[in-house]
């Protein structure tokens, strides 16, 4: 049966290991903890519950791609005669394995980029792949802000970082974006709604377990409504745009909506054991529970949205 998530069913979160049917590996080192075969952030006050292992580094970079191919472009704000020009520094914010800002510093030889993640361990150096000269990482906790003076950087990037802040912190965060920007900057956050459109009576019974894993956690999952408000109650961002996507998923959306399906769903598996308490079903039934849910993306024309909302820092 199902059952709303509460506060003290956190207790069960795929990063304790107790709850794994599977073998797992308890040890710590330093700021991860290893389950089920994968290895997890265990940072105080990060409620990211992804896994960050090289399975995860190739499904971030097939989804870097995957929406790259939506929006034809990996950006919207108008920066790109500037940066074919150079001199600007740019940062990712949030780079994890560092995609975007490869893609940015190999198209914009001239110009400098600055990846900050909080785990050193998904950079390119770490995967012993060479890096463009135009190009630095930097190892931060982007909760405990941004190790850099004001006005430091002409274009500020964030990209699906919904599961990274909680709601509190997030408006942290995006001030401090806005710090250090320089006045004219552009800021820009690339993000999805975690909402399955025109869904079907299981899809959305697993929506409304999903969502309540998240706000569990502190979690917005449509965070990407409110950063427009957030950059506006600044009171230093302007001529803010928000633009939108929606794409179909499975079949409906030919390959595109396949592989996008097969992404989102990679992304949680490893919680698949935490997933199946909450929806009431067997650990052994999750990749058929899975499949029917793939299914009902084609009986329904299902389909996701993502956004990009951008604006200028004042003069």
């Amino acid at each position: 049966m199902e059952r709303n998530l509460s506060k003290s069913d956190i207790r069960f979160h795929p990063l304790n290991a107790s709850n794994w049917n599977e073998d797992f590996d308890e040890s710590i080192l330093e700021n991860y903890r290893f389950a089920g075969g994968r290895r997890f952030h265990n940072v105080d006050g990060v409620p990211y519950f992804l896994a960050n292992d090289e399975e995860e580094i190739s499904r971030l970079q097939m989804h870097h791609y995957l929406y790259r191919y939506i929006w034809q472009s990996i950006y919207s704000s108008p920066m790109h005669e500037k940066l074919a020009l150079g001199n600007l520094k740019v940062l990712d914010s949030g780079c994890g394995p560092g995609t975007w800002i490869l893609d940015m510093a190999n198209s914009y030889t001239k110009s400098i980029f600055v990846g900050v993640d909080l785990s050193s361990t998904m950079f390119p150096s770490a995967q012993n792949e060479d890096t463009p000269d135009n190009v630095a990482f930097l190892e931060r906790n982007i909760i405990d802000g941004f190790p850099f003076p004001n006005d430091t950087f002409d274009f500020v990037h964030q990209g699906f970082m919904n599961f990274a802040f909680t709601k509190n912190q997030w408006q942290n965060v995006i001030f401090d974006m806005v710090r250090i920007t320089k006045p004219g900057g552009w800021i820009e956050f690339t993000e999805t709604d975690i909402e399955t459109y025109f869904a079907g009576p299981l899809t959305k019974k697993f929506m409304k377990s999903f969502h309540g894993l998240l706000n569990a956690r502190c979690l917005d999952p449509f965070i990407a409504s409110r950063i427009e408000s957030y950059l506006q109650s600044t009171n230093q961002v302007v001529d803010i745009h928000v633009e939108r996507k929606s794409t179909p998923l499975g079949s409906r959306g030919k390959k595109l909506g396949e592989l996008l399906s097969c992404n989102e769903w990679a992304s949680i598996s490893h919680a698949k054991a935490y997933i199946c308490k909450f929806m009431g079903i067997p650990i052994e039934e999750y990749e058929d529970f899975v499949e029917k849910i793939k299914k009902e993306y084609d009986e329904n024309k299902s389909y996701c949205k993502s956004y990009r909302i951008y604006g200028r820092k004042k003069y």
